[in-house]
């Protein structure tokens, strides 16, 4: 009865040898290569697990296994991370959503233009405590007298802001320098003098005007914040404005 001998380590390597007899020099990228096409490698060979060892950046040497559980801890508290900030934004949105329902809502049935004028600055009052509101419109509708509400001087109707406020652009919200606050809300004459604001474009199918919202805190409107309310806020109100433009303009 005769036996068959396992191949010799040295035959196998004199395959994979060139005619001349000089070792073939296998590279770091070709090792990567074949396990990213061999991801199974190691469940077919667990015992090399144990011997290999990856530097850390301490200088300490730590397992695969360990490796690989400290990579997959990190990716978990990257996706926790990236979750929370999902829910932080779907609730904030949601509350957006819902104060702009209830500004809608309670629009709809005014009906007067100084009526509109008068429920609109309650409404934002009570949805921004503590702001100043102020209506600048344009000439094309009618005079009013609501307080806070007149028509927008010819000097500011020509800055530089109302300009690229209107501008496609922008989405009809811009955040006021202070120079810009001085001369909007005339901060010369306030005992509480105005520290942030923005201006929110108004308009439906035609230009009628600035909402600007002013705030003694400093921070209460700056740029880093978002503009998916004020700019949504402007289209409601716009919208409303727009019922008191006469039909011939």
């Amino acid at each position: 009865m005769t036996t068959q001998s396992k191949p010799k380590l040295s035959a196998k390597i004199a395959t994979s040898e060139p005619a001349s007899g000089a070792k073939v020099k296998i590279t770091r990228e070709q090792v990567a290569r074949y396990l990213r096409t061999h991801s199974d490698f190691f469940m077919h060979h667990g015992e090399l697990i144990e011997t290999l060892a990856i530097p850390h950046e301490t200088g300490e040497a730590v397992s695969l296994v360990e490796r690989q559980v400290e990579l997959l801890r990190n990716k978990n508290k990257e996706l926790d991370h990236k979750l929370h900030q999902l829910i932080t934004v779907a609730k904030e949105n949601e509350r957006v959503s819902r104060r702009l329902h209830a500004l809608t809502l309670g629009l709809v049935s005014i009906k007067g233009f100084d009526e509109s004028l008068t429920g609109i600055c309650e409404l934002l009052h009570s949805d921004f405590p503590g702001t100043k509101v102020l209506l600048r419109l344009f000439e094309l509708l009618p005079d009013t007298s609501v307080k806070n509400c007149s028509e927008m001087e010819r000097a500011l109707q020509k800055s530089k802001l109302i300009q690229d406020l209107f501008s496609s652009r922008r989405r009809g919200v811009a955040f006021l320098t202070k120079r810009q606050i001085d001369n909007v809300f005339d901060n010369e004459k306030a005992k509480k003098p105005i520290r942030s604001a923005a201006a929110v474009a108004l308009k439906k199918k035609h230009q009628l005007g600035v909402l600007f919202l002013g705030s003694t805190d400093a921070n209460r409107f700056q740029s880093g914040m978002g503009t998916l309310f004020l700019g949504n806020l402007g289209e409601i109100v716009g919208a409303k404005l727009q019922q008191f433009v006469s039909a011939d303009v």
